[in-house]
């Protein structure tokens, strides 16, 4: 990827008695997966209107699907059920809210806002999802450096005792050792010792000149797709402090997710076998039969994950029950939702997780939970001096007899209608509508109270 000044050439004008030529390649806009949302974008946000060119759709656009699947099949690219349950668990495609869909049709999955966000990173999905969510906790530097390592293979040959660590960052395993050795790597290159810095903490000297360059190419492209982000390659970026560490184990947990391997104990290895060689032994979690993978000896230190972060951020290889009863669902104030908690297992193995407490489930239960909230004044609390005068008590949303009263279905359908299951959906609905819910909150208020 050529550098702003040399792409800004296109537009000077050429020596006297000379014709410029201007040959434009549409490899970038046609990268398998990784182009962004309008093809030319990057081109076309570097151009004027006067000196661009008409811009064509590339061909694999104008290409019939059947076309493009009978090449892929040709060229041994069959795995496509497979992809697509791979995008769909890394939240990049869902299945459509509204199933209009014949017995004998296939469900088609659709591009979530996530997955289109991610298509405009040249990189695996997985890592394209770390960069897209790491802009919401200001990390992108951090992942950056980190999913530039993860792309290029073989960087490090030295012993990871090279570079002790404490908390968070001995937590994130060999991904932190992996990060500080690139950010120190940068620091030693910038002052001319990259070769023997690299020879001292074994280091491929190759690999780490391929990760600047990424880097560089990374940095670039959010720069020019991403509104108010102005992010570089700092040669003297600092490691990730412990608060820092533990959201990038967060962030590699949602892109590896259905990596989560679980270490083998000594107690389950059979009798007569060698110890030995299960030291750095891993149950996986998506196979249903107790499978064993063993980590390489360049890594052996993999990130340790709570287990109560899986079905937050993992939730599609999460089953989870109902929610439990005791304790009952509660509104969280912070976040303005409904929190409940649940038993449930992770994987096609079936580990059973521990009770955690998470977002109640987008279904009918969830906006009945929080109407309650919101005529006991809990959501909102101007209402809450009005919670004496209600015609029945606030608790009816949620017994199993509240269809019996007609107020309760008024005011739930109303709230289902509007998808307003959370503080900040309410919030937006008033902002278009502002009298929503008026007459709804009303029917449960005495009448003597209802004089507008």
């Amino acid at each position: 990827m050529l550098s702003s000044s040399k792409q800004a050439r296109v537009f000077q004008p050429p020596p006297v008695g000379s014709r410029l030529c201007v040959v434009r390649s549409s490899v970038q806009d046609e990268r398998g997966g990784s182009a962004p949302a309008t093809p030319t974008a990057s081109t076309a946000a570097r151009c004027s209107s006067n000196d661009c060119p008409d811009q064509h759709p590339p061909d694999l656009c104008r290409r019939p699907v059947d076309d493009l699947v009978l090449t892929m099949k040709c060229m041994g690219i069959d795995k496509l059920r497979l992809a697509e349950k791979r995008l769909e668990t890394l939240g990049i495609l869902e299945k459509p809210e509204v199933k209009n869909i014949r017995i004998d049709e296939e469900e088609i999955l659709k591009v979530t806002p996530l997955g289109k966000a991610v298509s405009a990173f040249p990189l695996l999905p997985r890592y394209g999802k770390m960069l897209a969510l790491s802009h919401q906790q200001n990390l992108l530097a951090y992942t950056i450096a980190l999913v530039s390592a993860l792309t290029v293979p073989e960087v490090m040959s030295g012993k990871p005792e090279s570079w002790p660590a404490t908390g968070n960052i001995l937590l994130l395993g060999d991904l932190g050792v992996l990060l500080r050795a690139v950010g120190a790597a940068e620091y030693a290159h910038i002052k001319g010792e990259e070769e023997i810095f690299c020879a001292k903490y074994g280091l491929r000297e190759k690999a780490v000149k391929e990760i600047r360059k990424l880097r560089k190419q990374l940095t670039s492209e959010i720069n020019l797709s991403v509104a108010g982000v102005n992010v570089a390659v700092d040669p003297e970026m600092k490691p990730p402090d412990d608060n820092q560490a533990r959201l990038l184990r967060q962030l590699v947990l949602s892109g590896l997710g259905d990596q989560v391997g679980r270490k083998i104990g000594l107690e389950e290895v059979k009798q007569g076998e060698d110890k030995r060689k299960y030291k750095y032994a891993y149950h996986t979690g998506e196979l249903k039969s107790p499978s064993i993978f063993t980590l390489s000896p360049s890594f052996v230190k993999p990130s340790r994950m709570e287990p109560e972060w899986l079905p937050i951020y993992v939730p599609q290889l999460c089953n989870l029950g109902d929610p439990l009863s005791d304790p009952a669902p509660r509104y969280d104030e912070k976040s303005g939702r409904v929190k409940s908690h649940f038993k449930g297992t992770f994987g096609k193995a079936g580990w059973e997780l521990p009770i955690v407490e998470i977002d109640f489930p987008d279904k009918i239960d969830r906006y009945k939970w929080f109407a309650r909230y919101l005529l006991e004044g809990v959501v909102f609390p101007k209402l809450k001096k009005y919670t004496s005068s209600l015609l029945s008590p606030p608790s009816t949303m949620v017994k199993s007899w509240a269809k019996l009263q007609p107020r309760t279905e008024v005011l739930l359908k109303a709230l289902i209608a509007k998808r307003a299951g959370t503080r900040d959906a309410l919030r937006a609905v008033w902002v278009q509508q502002s009298n929503f819910l008026l007459d709804e909150y009303l029917k449960w208020v005495r009448s003597q109270l209802t004089t507008r």
